[in-house]
């Protein structure tokens, strides 16, 4: 049975980072847990600004050959206006922000204000609990949201002579109205058709039209069970003399797809709820919520992960917000990472699941108009760190979104391919929407706008996917085509030095800037950079891999090949760090938070402490240098860089940094951590950082990028004793490990099919036999593996 795994607190949430979340990867909640009033913030994962549109530059290409023969000259300044001036997208919308849906509010009368609180978000079963009072005079308050009825339901219980009233009312910051519904409140409106970045100061910063554009959305909410009495108002639904109560809520949008205008599609999202509410009503309260726990468990409990912590009972007795703050004193709390790697894992379930949209950069959670970054899909790490945990931590379905927005992205990147650079195949640059926008800008510096790298990485989930899996079905008729089309661009996108070797050109370091050796000003823009060349190395390579197991198109996998091996080396600088651009520049920023020229040694495989020492030396030097500061995501990175340096200790430490409560000053890029219900602190709000945590504590305890089984490659000293099961490795196999003391003493291997495996452990190295579904027990005893 797998130990408690609870987030709890003593006082309601003032801020929004201190509430509680809760999903079923469409609709998400942030739980308030108020006395007298508490407050659910809704989305619904569709609920975006913005419609369908076209913003490309048919003149950047005509300015591409100039912008080469500046950086070919090493005229930096130039190139940068160029692209800056000539190279990004028209003026006009832009990407577009996910929106919030709304707010339901429960206000109560007859709720003593006892000093006994607690609320809590239990990780086993995905509810939330608040609880007030305590014998005769308690309330009891429950919420999920299940994925098997599509709905949020919450329960309301109280003694017989404790009876309760309580009125229920919605509100939303877009256009909306609120009205009588049959047995329920209904919530229509409308989404913006332009919003501005948060950053911009353009009025109005919030524009609605009425051409049919925008977006429908709908919200409805009813009593299905109750000893009380309710009256229906438009204002509200009043509850009154009740002992206990069942409410319904649901959502929904008129999104159909990504390239469907969304004011003109036949989906009524009144309708829409209608139904949901009818088809869940049919069931009691139990069991909703039975089915919502039999759902969720059937993902999150695939992995228990346990560390003995001898302070273990203490710990557990404070409230998670004040574990935080004993740690950022320096206090031990050893379990806190052990949740904290399952929080990941419930945030992923709870923001992603087959059909929805995928997490963006704040999962499915927002509370703002103008959220942070639009709370868009960025697509030069923030997307894809989102879904480093998906395979090796289990949970394979949740990667499905990623999946099918890569799908709708090489649709609109291959216009984007043919207009902006003349090339086949398609491309994605770094920012991304609902709309599958993939325009360069329309304004914005060089160092993140002009990037058209993205395409080639989202490509990784696909092999990665496959890799862990195994499918050759997904590979061939899913993932094939997409690589291929991402390869096409590549190859073309690609040129020829003077040496012969192939390089792009113009090439940034997202978001990094560089001084420019002649003028001493700061620059991004030249040729050849190491994550380019890095990304460039990881696609050729999975293509020609998958081309030569599939066996198809010879032709294009050899000429994968050829450009393969002639791409340019990256280079060691003579103080030993990697270096970033095309020459060793001095950097603006030595501890960037972005550390992309790395890309290859994590999440790529093309470095490796067995094949490139040399390398891992030149990127331990570089780590070394960035420092173990940076903004949250930065030091979920952090993590994962050091598990594949085999460093536990620094791994743990950067883990350890990660958990210092994070505060909202926005943009404070240096301090990042984490906020009082472990959301990832940039600042502001990002949830990059605690996908990139759980991934990064998967990859310490057990790696496979070698196509080998590699366990606990990054132990730390301080974890002595304790137990994974059901963690995931390339090549088809379920692992489990003990370790006491420091070291293993026991593993679990289960493969999905007949095989073959290499399984090493601290320099010892063994092959094993597996057959489907039987589990392979290995000990460790006298500094040799042993198959039991």
């Amino acid at each position: 049975m797998q130990k408690a795994a609870k987030l709890w607190y003593k006082q309601p949430a003032v801020q929004w980072t201190e509430a509680l979340p809760l999903g079923n990867g469409r609709m998400g909640a942030m739980v308030f847990g108020g006395v007298e009033r508490d407050r659910l913030q809704m989305n619904e994962d569709t609920l975006w600004a913005g419609y369908p549109r076209e913003e490309h530059n048919p003149n950047a290409l005509t300015y591409l050959a100039a912008a080469r023969d500046y950086i070919a000259a090493k005229q930096y300044a130039e190139a940068e206006a160029l692209v800056e001036n000539h190279m990004l997208g028209t003026d006009g919308h832009g990407v577009q922000p996910y929106q919030p849906l709304g707010n339901v509010y429960l206000d109560f009368e007859g709720i003593a204000k006892e000093e006994a609180y607690t609320r809590e978000l239990d990780l086993h079963t995905a509810i939330a609990t608040t609880k007030i009072g305590s014998g005769d005079e308690q309330h009891i308050r429950k919420v999920f949201i299940s994925a098997v009825d599509q709905v949020m339901a919450v329960r309301l219980e109280a003694a017989q002579a404790n009876r309760f009233d309580v009125t229920i009312a919605m509100d939303s910051l877009l256009r909306y109205q609120v009205s009588v519904d049959g047995q329920g409140l209904l919530l229509m409106g409308t989404a913006p058709t332009k919003v501005q970045n948060h950053n911009n100061r353009i009025e109005p910063a919030v524009v609605y039209d009425d051409e049919g554009r925008s977006m429908r959305f709908a919200a409805m909410i009813k009593i299905a069970e109750t000893d009380g009495n309710a009256e229906l108002e438009s204002d509200g639904i009043y509850l009154k003399g009740a002992t206990y109560a069942t409410l319904l809520y649901t959502s929904a949008t008129s999104y159909s797809r990504f390239d469907e205008m969304p004011g003109q599609t036949s989906i009524d999202p009144a309708v829409v709820c209608r139904d949901t509410l009818q088809q869940a009503g049919k069931k009691c309260y139990v069991e909703l919520e039975a089915d919502h726990v039999t759902d969720y468990q059937r993902l999150h409990q695939r992995v228990d992960f346990e560390l003995h912590d001898p302070e273990h009972e203490y710990t557990q007795s404070w409230p998670t917000d004040e574990r935080l703050k004993r740690m950022a004193q320096g206090k031990t709390d050893l379990d806190m990472s052990r949740l904290l790697f399952q929080y990941g894992r419930y945030l992923l379930i709870s923001s992603s699941r087959p059909g929805t949209q995928p997490a963006n950069l704040q999962g499915i959670w927002n509370d703002m108009v103008q959220p942070p970054w639009n709370a868009d899909f960025h697509l030069n790490i923030n997307l894809q760190m989102n879904y480093w945990l998906a395979e090796s931590c289990h949970l394979s379905e949740c990667h499905e979104p990623l999946f099918q927005l890569i799908e709708e992205q090489a649709v609109t990147g291959a216009k984007t391919a043919r207009i902006h650079y003349g090339c086949d195949g398609w491309t994605a640059h770094t920012m991304s929407d609902i709309w599958r926008t993939n325009n360069v800008g329309p304004t914005g510096e060089a160092t993140w706008a002009y990037w058209p790298m993205g395409g080639a990485w989202l490509c990784q989930h696909l092999w990665e996917h496959y890799l862990f899996n195994q499918d050759i079905s997904f590979l061939r008729e899913k993932a094939w085509p997409l690589m291929r089309g991402a390869a096409e661009f590549m190859l073309d996108w690609l040129i020829e030095n003077e040496e012969g070797q192939w390089i792009t050109s113009p090439s940034t370091s997202p978001e990094n800037h560089f001084y420019d050796p002649v003028t001493r000003q700061p620059r991004s823009v030249t040729e050849a950079s190491a994550m380019d060349l890095s990304i460039a190395w990881e696609m050729l390579s999975i293509t020609e891999q998958a081309g030569r197991l599939l066996g198809v198109d010879e032709t294009f996998t050899n000429r994968c090949e050829d450009v393969l091996i002639k791409l340019k080396p990256l280079q060691i600088s003579s103080q030993g760090y990697l270096v970033e651009w095309n020459e060793d520049f001095e950097e603006v920023d030595p501890q960037h938070r972005h550390f992309s020229h790395l890309f290859g040694l994590y999440p790529g495989r093309q470095f490796t402490m067995e094949h490139t020492p040399a390398y891992c030396e030149a990127m331990r030097n570089t780590m070394e240098r960035r420092g173990d500061e940076g903004t949250g995501w930065s030091m979920g990175w952090k993590v994962a860089v050091w598990a594949r340096l085999r460093d536990g200790d620094r791994a743990l430490r950067l883990l350890d940094n990660f958990m210092q409560v994070g505060t909202d000053q926005a943009f404070n890029y240096r301090k990042g951590g984490i906020y009082p219900n472990l959301f990832c602190a940039h600042p502001p709000f990002q949830i990059d950082g605690n996908f990139g945590a759980a991934a990064g504590i998967a990859e310490m305890l057990l790696q496979s990028h070698l196509m080998d089984i590699h366990l606990l490659p990054a132990l730390p000293a301080k974890w002595q004793d304790g137990y994974i099961h059901g963690l995931r490795a390339r090549g088809g196999y379920t692992v489990s490990m003990v370790w006491l003391h420091g070291k293993l003493t026991q593993a679990t291997i289960i493969a999905d099919r007949d095989s073959t495996c290499q399984v090493r452990y601290q320099g010892a190295m063994m092959e094993i036999v597996c057959k489907a579904g039987v589990a392979v027990q290995l000990t460790w005893a006298e500094e040799e593996l042993t198959c039991t």
